[in-house]
């Protein structure tokens, strides 16, 4: 129990030190058949998970996309994050998503994420290694260029 406790404290001291940004919720094409929408976006200089918590490197920061998955195909399909890219037009640098990790109270993470049933949907928080005076605005999927479009 006090494990537990102790868990669900860190947690929550690790996601009060995020910025939340609110996107401009646009449906896009993951393949033919998958399409997603981004949530929203956070930022933060932690990530705490089941297994621990890491911090980012002097410099950089983490930026959390957060996704809705929805396969619109009557059969089961593979899913790959590798595919997703953060761009630095600043920089012009491509970071990879680090991890792709299960939405909810606890963060999970590993192998969940190779395939969605049909008709099914799926959240998915993406996290991405990126510099930190730097604001993430520009996702490439599948090569394909989408301008994160944030409110106001």
């Amino acid at each position: 129990m006090k494990k537990i406790l102790l868990l669900l404290l860190i947690g929550i001291i690790a996601t009060s030190c995020y910025t939340v940004y609110q996107v401009v919720p646009k449906t896009y094409d993951y393949t033919e058949s998958i399409n997603f929408t981004i949530d929203k976006i956070e930022e933060g200089k932690s990530v705490a998970t089941g297994n621990g918590s890491w911090n980012a490197s002097r410099g950089n920061k983490f930026v959390f996309v957060f996704l809705t998955l929805k396969n619109e195909l009557d059969e089961k399909q593979e899913l790959d994050f590798d595919n997703f890219i953060l761009l630095n037009p600043r920089t012009k640098t491509k970071h990879k998503a680090e991890w792709s990790m299960v939405v909810g109270p606890i963060n999970m993470w590993g192998k969940i994420d190779s395939y969605i049933r049909k008709g099914d949907e799926k959240k998915r928080k993406l996290v991405f290694i990126y510099p930190e005076e730097d604001t993430a605005k520009i996702l490439m999927v599948n090569d394909k260029i989408i301008e994160i479009e944030y409110v106001k």
